[in-house]
């Protein structure tokens, strides 16, 4: 059954490849209905080269504005407790956008000065199934976002950043399939500014998209800022961890940071990464314990409290349903919670809010969560 199947697989792939030889090759040994000229392979590439730009440029455009408009417009009913705090993915948006965009405009513009110079090259095969297919798939581009924004109202769920989202969708679709059109009915003997004027429109546009997301989302120093602040919230939660564990074995809570290195264990105390300087740590209440002589094992009576304080360069402003806000008690940011929170990247609980200054998290072992002996 499976050497069928992988003979079936293989057949097709053939079939794939001399099918594609096919065209090519009647591609490149047609004439045009003047019988001018034939098709040349680098007229092929170049299509494709325009094709794979143009798709790669849409997509990643739209990337950038979807991601700016989750990040700009909250909607309450998408909550969840993680989040790609340095947007790597809107990131290489961006990055592709930056490099694809330019290579669209520069192969687009070099084939309107070939079929300026050649005519009949605007009639080649090649190029208007280009045209074709791109017109036939922004259609239901238009088709597709028309049917989502009917279904997403039918659900009540249409909110401010899906309509933006339509919008884009819609607008950049009508965009392409205009340009098409038009370049379709252009006549290429006469000279015209349309095509600069709208590269240029079609630039500025992408430019003031990358900007607009770039203000949303960070500058590149921030995100280093909050990458270096994300590294230490990593290197406190795991020294408050530390701490948890010592008190379990010891029955009190260290007296200093230095009493966490433990060298059978393999675990050194951080350090901050950018000052190198040590994290400072304070004992606010050592625990009482009594022993229960009907369990035979240790019991608390009072709670175990500590601080554990960094020195930050951003703000952390997340509520209980990981929204940007400031939150907690009388406008003060929620810092006092058990031990048993722990942070990791990405996280959205308000349990690591800070400032940008220096920055105390007071951590509460309650006897609940003793282990007892």
């Amino acid at each position: 059954m499976i050497i069928t199947i992988v003979l079936i697989v293989a057949l097709l792939l053939i079939a794939v490849v001399l099918g594609g030889i096919r065209i090519i090759y009647s591609l490149t040994t047609s004439k045009n209905m003047n019988g001018d000229g034939k098709t040349k392979i680098l007229d092929i590439f170049l299509y494709l080269g325009i094709g794979i730009s143009l798709v790669v440029s849409i997509t990643n455009f739209l990337q950038v504005l979807f991601t700016a408009i989750d990040r700009k417009f909250v909607d309450i009913l998408n909550y969840t407790t993680y989040v790609d705090m340095t947007y790597s993915d809107m990131r290489f948006a961006i990055a592709s956008l930056v490099v694809m965009f330019p290579i669209y405009v520069g192969l687009s513009w070099y084939v309107a000065r070939d079929i300026e110079k050649y005519l009949y090259k605007q009639d080649i095969t090649v190029r208007k199934a280009l045209i074709y297919c791109t017109l036939f798939i922004t259609v239901l581009s238009l088709i597709g976002t028309l049917v989502s924004v009917v279904y997403t109202y039918l659900g009540g769920d249409l909110s401010v950043r899906f309509g933006l989202k339509a919008l884009s969708v819609f607008a950049v679709a009508a965009s392409v399939f205009g340009y098409y059109m038009y370049s379709l009915r252009r006549d290429y003997s006469k000279k015209t500014l349309v095509p600069v004027f709208i590269a240029l429109l079609a630039g500025g546009v992408v430019i003031a998209s990358v900007v607009w997301s770039i203000s949303i989302i960070g500058t590149p120093k921030e995100m280093r800022a909050k990458k270096i602040d994300s590294t230490r919230l990593s290197d406190l939660s795991r020294i408050q961890q530390e701490v948890f564990n010592r008190f379990q074995t010891t029955d009190k809570l260290p007296i200093s940071l230095s009493e966490l290195n433990n060298a059978f264990q393999g675990y050194t105390v951080p350090v901050d990464p950018e000052t190198r300087e040590a994290y400072e740590y304070k004992v606010i209440t050592q625990p009482t314990l009594r022993m229960n002589y009907d369990t035979k094992k240790k019991e608390m009576v009072t709670d175990a409290v500590f601080e554990i304080c960094g020195t930050f360069t951003t703000v952390r402003e997340f509520n209980d349903r990981g929204q940007l806000a400031v939150v907690g008690k009388d406008g003060v940011m929620m810092s006092e919670y058990s031990v048993a929170n722990y942070y990791y990247d990405g996280d959205q609980s308000p349990y690591w809010n800070h400032a940008a200054e220096d920055t105390c998290f007071k951590r509460v072992i309650t006897p609940d969560m003793y282990y007892g002996r």
